[in-house]
């Protein structure tokens, strides 16, 4: 039917913009093109505008167009009130339930709708106003009508009038149309780009999610990640995401929130098949064929049938506009690069701030050093370039170029470190001979912290972390962390040395004599879960449990089974000492082992299917340094004056000790500083709990998107639901658009392309950096996510963007590891070393030049990888471990 206040979207083409608009126009355009668009109709800009026209809000209007940007919200919400309180004309509500009845009867009475906006300024080529107008599901006819008001007062949001002020659109000529569509109970969903939307490349992108498409739309779920060659439409990229929340396809009773748990054992689980990829990606560029520019689409999927929700032209997406950078320069320090891999959540930002204060800055989530800081600190004449190139780059091959001193700063320089020293070397002195057990007492700390109900998440900070000069040095776990951070000032001298009197030494000299340590805790702790499937596999029902059910009903049943009582018994062993770790672990939003403890048993899993034997490595690691000790003292011996009083040795021995020594300090402290972190983590999660009860927050993990004043204030009944939830909305979309981007090495200055060695400019090799000595040939296995996919077969090459202490086990079954992000101090090259491994790390773009199922050769000893061509479908991995 087709009346002044409706059209059906047979009967809507490209013309109709200011009748239907943009939305609606769009598809009508491709319902009539044959695209398999869910079917619906539109309620016209006339119903709109004549109900408007009879509210009377001229004054109200006038006021907007005055107000400034505090008092926007203001008049902003007392249009919008008046919108939807006021009710509805008798004539358009008529056809409206006349459309709807007859779209009812076709589809089925058992068949709700989806209520979208349609303005005439949305989905335009220069104005999109993406995200920034109503949609809302599970409409009937009870809530039509309420929900149909609900989209006409999104047109004044807001956020959407500050859009039509900076892109100068009058209000006058702003329109809303209503579309009124069937909802596609989707299985999965997603939005698909026809141009790279932050690279600008020639490629299709694909980002999919569980369930109904909002969660995806407003930012509350790290969406699975494909890229596409336009042409062939071969996938060149593939990014698996821990999807933890979905928009369930099923109306849940009696809750506010659609949005729920997606079970443990999909979380990680790849959302789209082959076919369904290229069933998107096919669709996607139909559309932009028949619209003629880039596209950016909204689709879902459910039982295998594609549907297209909507397309618009991708040119003005608002959701990937940038923030504008701040004043001065900076420079993504890589020692932080290595911790802090994705971007930091607000109350994470936040917390840290506290610590990194004046000397760097967060930028889009990640933190930068500052590098006008650095200039006006030292005492060596640095151009801004060899500046932002040694922080960055930081290695030990880094040369630091001691003549350039600058002798008027000198004084004022040694008058700070004096000063430094004074007030930090206390710590430094304190950590010099700590045992192992030292920051045992802390797990105490942290629990009478915990247990405290007056102390607030920032007060567990400050208590855990910023102690006074008092309080025992094994209570500091932080400090001490901070403290062994000058490791990183001695392979480099260690190795001039070496080099200045033994010439000919070898290249891998520094990590082969650092190599094969005992006490590394996070080394220990991927042989207590590689212990954990040796005792699972002595029972056969829990090894055939462990291999055969879901993760997420595993450690029920297992709890319900006589013969798991050992296996459990050591389980909960586990997770009592380890249960504060996770992938990120840094970032106080990701979950931690005890809270999942599925991710554990997952990794047992992973040991029984390879089923492999104990490796007795760092025992090989350890003789083998002790041989190249004796040989290195027999060389040096040669030189004069050693053979009598060994002063190169004595010299030698004393910075190889402190070197090994501080870099396990540092890779354990960092084991404890973990556990206080999870104790802010329970005081958040405590406060979050009781917000969810009173209804004033929606969803898991919002607290995460909130700062330490708002949470106070909610706490307190200042702030509620209507008050944070747009800014969760628009936190979340920004922290999504950070997670696309490749973080920049500098803010405010050009980094050169300095790394690149002349010697392999063949495009076979990667050159990178030698961590653990050694070569390797084998098979890769391209993991981006631990949780999510660590079938790391036995042999196999570990190629990872980046590793923390949850890729640990991968470590024992792998051949050799290329690590995209990492320092010779990293925790890749830290674990490597322990387990025998050959590593290198600083690989740029090895996990997209190399893919799973390559065959490459690993060379730890020169610190580069090489692509090789695969010799069949199979190749036989030949190690080389040098002694």
């Amino acid at each position: 039917m087709t009346t002044p206040y409706i059209r059906p979207f047979s009967v809507i083409n490209k013309k109709d913009t200011a009748i239907v608009g943009g939305k609606g126009a769009n598809l009508g355009e491709l319902t009539k093109a044959g695209f398999p668009v869910p079917p619906g109709f539109v309620i016209t800009t006339q119903g709109y505008s004549e109900f408007f026209a009879s509210l009377g809000l001229e004054k109200e209007l006038d006021q907007l167009s005055r107000a400034e940007a505090k008092g926007l919200e203001r008049y902003c919400a007392l249009i919008r009130e008046i919108i939807t309180s006021t009710e509805f004309p008798a004539l358009p509500s008529k056809a409206i339930f006349d459309a709807y009845d007859q779209l009812i009867q076709v589809r089925g009475s058992s068949i709700f709708c989806a209520v979208r906006s349609s303005a005439t300024t949305e989905d335009l080529q220069d104005a999109s106003f993406a995200g920034q107008h109503g949609t809302y599901y599970y409409v009937d006819r009870t809530n039509l009508l309420h929900m149909v008001r609900l989209c006409w007062a999104s047109l004044w949001n807001a956020e959407a009038v500050s859009y039509r002020f900076a892109h100068g659109i009058e209000h006058a000529a702003a329109q809303m149309a209503v579309v009124v569509q069937e909802m596609i109970r989707a299985d999965v969903s997603g939005i698909t780009f026809t141009v790279n939307p932050v690279s600008q490349a020639e490629e299709i992108v694909i980002e999919s999610s569980w369930g109904m498409g909002a969660a995806l739309v407003d930012g509350r779920v790290t969406p699975d990640h494909y890229i596409l060659d336009r042409n062939s439409l071969q996938l060149r990229d593939r990014r698996i995401a821990c999807k933890r929340f979905m928009v369930s396809s099923s109306l849940q009773d009696s809750t506010e929130s659609r949005l729920e748990e997606v079970p443990s054992e999909k979380q990680q689980q790849e959302t789209l098949e082959p076919d369904q990829i290229s069933k998107v990606a096919h669709w996607a560029i139909r559309a932009e064929k028949h619209f003629g520019s880039p596209q950016d689409l909204e689709w879902a999927i459910t039982d295998n049938t594609f549907y297209l929700l909507q397309s618009r032209p991708i040119t003005a997406m608002g959701g990937q506009k940038r923030t504008q950078d701040p004043a001065g320069k900076y420079v993504l320090g890589k020692p932080l690069a290595e911790n802090l891999t994705e971007p930091l959540s607000p109350i994470t930002l936040w917390i840290f701030s506290l610590a990194i204060s004046p000397w760097a800055r967060f930028i889009e989530g990640r933190v930068y050093l500052d590098l006008e800081f650095f200039l006006s600190h030292l005492p060596v004449k640095f151009s801004e370039q060899e500046l932002a190139t040694l922080l960055y780059d930081l290695s030990i091959e880094t040369a630091v170029p001691l003549k350039r001193i600058s002798w008027g700063k000198l004084p004022l320089y040694l008058a700070l470190l004096l000063y430094v020293y004074l007030t930090f070397g206390l710590f430094l002195a304190r950590t010099r001979k700590l045992p192992d057990n030292a920051m045992d007492h802390y797990r105490d700390l942290c629990r009478k912290v915990e247990d405290d109900p007056s102390c607030t998440p920032v007060e567990a900070w400050l208590r855990l972390f910023l102690p006074d000069l008092f309080t025992p040095i094994g209570k500091m776990p932080l400090i001490v962390n901070f403290s062994a951070g000058r490791s990183i000032l001695l392979p480099g001298p260690l190795k001039q040395l070496l080099h200045f009197w033994l010439p000919d030494a070898s290249s891998d000299i520094i990590p082969r004599l650092c190599a094969g340590q005992q006490g590394v805790l996070s080394a220990e702790m991927g042989r207590e879960i590689q212990a954990l499937a040796q005792e699972a596999g002595k029972c056969q029902v829990v090894r055939d449990m462990l291999l055969q059910c879901s993760l997420n009903q595993l450690l029920p049943r297992l709890r319900q089974l006589p013969d798991a009582k050992n296996f459990l018994c050591f389980f909960d062993q586990f997770l009592k000492k380890h249960g504060h770790r996770a992938v990120r672990e840094i970032e106080l939003q990701s979950p931690r082992w005890e809270e999942e403890p599925s991710q554990v048993l997952g990794m047992v899993r992973n040991y029984l299917l390879a089923d492999t034997k104990q490796k007795q490595s760092a025992q090989h690691s350890g003789h083998s340094r002790n041989e190249l000790e004796a040989e290195l003292r027999r060389q040096l011996e040669q030189l004069p004056f050693e053979r009598f009083f060994r002063p190169r040795w004595r010299l030698l021995r004393f910075l190889l000790n402190e070197t090994r020594y501080l870099v396990k300090l540092r890779e354990n402290s960092r084991f404890y500083y973990m556990i206080g972190l999870y104790s802010v983590r329970k005081k958040l999660l405590g406060i979050e709990r009781n917000l969810l009860g009173q209804g004033e927050l929606k969803c898991k993990d919002d607290i995460f998107f909130l700062y330490p004043e708002e949470i106070d204030k909610m706490q307190q009944g200042q702030l509620g639901w209507r008050d944070i939830e747009e800014r969760l909305r628009q936190r979340r979309l920004e922290h999504v658009r950070f997670s696309r981007k490749v973080p920049r090495k500098t803010v405010g200055i050009d980094l050169p392309e300095h790394r690149q060695r002349p010697e392999h400019g063949d495009s076979t090799v990667l050159p990178g950096q030698s961590a653990s000595p050694g070569s390797y040939k084998g098979i890769a296995r391209v993991i981006l996510d631990p949780a999510v996919d660590a079938e790391l077969q036995p042999g196999e090459i570990l190629v990872a963007p980046y590793t923390d202490p949850a890729w640990t086990p991968l470590f024992l079954t792998a051949g050799a590891a290329a690590v995209e992000v990492g320092s010779y101090l990293s925790h890749a090259g830290t674990v490597a070393r322990e387990y025998g491994l050959p590593c290198v790390v600083d690989v740029a773009g090895c996990t997209e030049r190399i893919q799973t199922g390559n065959l490459i050769f690993v060379d730890g000893n020169q610190g580069v990888v090489h692509l090789l061509a695969n010799e069949g479908n199979q190749a036989n991995p030949e190690c080389i471990k040098k002694s």
